[in-house]
């Protein structure tokens, strides 16, 4: 199965124009932010073994997510089983950190509303 149009689906459905691209620190997540939304997209990469990552958001003034704290993710696994662009509202915040697990080899995306810089 071809997964590039999942995996594509995980920026261009998220990260939109207008959005200003920040740095993340990684060579494997890029973060965009919309203040007139206050909504920060993620999408990173696992291209290895599977991990729990955490996200610090701590440079912002205020994180909250939507109701109950959530960070809607979309998942997609990229060896074409399991997740393809899969919507999940099982995310929570943890105060301004988003720790999250990973499948091997998989691409998630998250959106955090409730960002204010």
């Amino acid at each position: 199965m071809q997964t590039k149009y999942y995996v594509l689906a995980q920026f261009t459905r998220h990260i939109r124009p207008g959005m200003r691209i920040l740095d993340t620190g990684s060579d494997h997540a890029i973060a965009a932010y919309d203040p007139a939304a206050r909504r920060l997209v993620l999408v990173a990469v696992d291209p290895g073994a599977a991990q729990t990552p955490t996200f610090d958001l701590s440079r912002f003034g205020q994180v909250t997510g939507d109701a109950g704290g959530l960070a809607p993710r979309w998942s997609t696994h990229t060896s074409g089983t399991g997740d393809l662009y899969t919507a999940r509202r099982d995310t929570a915040l943890d105060g301004k950190r988003l720790s999250v697990p990973f499948a091997e080899k998989s691409v998630q995306t998250f959106q955090v509303d409730g960002v204010v810089e």
